[in-house]
């Protein structure tokens, strides 16, 4: 169902009151030698061409389904949405320059599963490098509905003594499927986010929640991992 223009108009401001508009873009991929893979991926991205790029992150997945076998994501961020369409050019540049080795081994021990673009609409890129995050693809048939309850779920979340994060992004091309959104719970480690998820599914706000959202939303798929490497970040 439909929400009146000005109600959206006025989620939308909130958005824009509480979180950066970061987008992003990420590869799902399949690192047959990982060592091999990040070693050179690391000289790459300190070398003077990878140093111009946006912020970027390296993350390693710890569970997935039987349907993904990637193994690593590796992500682009920006608030600049041309110089995070400048990496492409960027990247492929390396070919003609002493970078081809990292391009060669990328070739050769990487598959690239699935790649698409999302946007931040409830986040807070400082907490990006929290060690470990679970990750729920959603399918999302109200938007604006689901926003709101996200909205006021996440004003009760950070109000616990925790020092983890929950965040709620757009998928807005590619992506698996049907997933529409993503919602990420991210904690200094496993154990904090287990103990944090047991404590907190059972208060009144995250059960209202789980009420308002249910009718209109399905996950699709949950993965977690860690970040293995930042670069770029000011």
């Amino acid at each position: 169902m439909k929400k009146p223009l000005i109600g959206l108009m006025m989620l939308l401001f909130a958005f824009q009151s509480n979180a950066q508009q970061i987008t992003w873009q990420c590869s799902n991929v399949k690192v047959d030698n990982a060592p091999a893979f990040i070693t050179v991926w690391d000289q790459f991205m300190n070398s003077d061409l990878g140093k111009m790029m946006t912020p970027h992150a390296v993350f390693e997945f710890v569970n997935t389904n039987s349907t993904n076998p990637s193994t690593h994501q590796l992500c682009w961020f920006s608030d600049d949405p041309a110089k995070l369409e400048a990496n492409q050019a960027m990247f492929a540049s390396a070919k003609f320059m002493e970078l081809f080795p990292v391009v060669n081994t990328y070739i050769n021990n990487v598959d690239e599963i699935s790649n698409y673009m999302g946007q931040a609409l409830i986040a807070d890129p400082g907490d990006f490098s929290l060690r470990f995050s679970v990750l729920y693809g959603i399918n999302v048939k109200d938007p604006a509905s689901y926003a709101a309850a996200f909205t006021k779920m996440k004003a009760a979340f950070d109000k616990r003594e925790s020092s983890g994060t929950v965040e709620l992004h757009e998928m807005l091309a590619g992506g698996e499927n049907g997933v529409t959104h993503v919602v990420i719970v991210r904690a200094p480690s496993m154990a904090e986010w287990l103990s944090g998820r047991n404590e907190f599914i059972a208060s009144k706000a995250f059960q209202e929640f789980a009420a308002a959202t249910r009718p209109i939303s399905d996950i699709i798929e949950t993965t977690s991992g860690r970040p293995l490497q930042f670069y770029n970040i000011q």
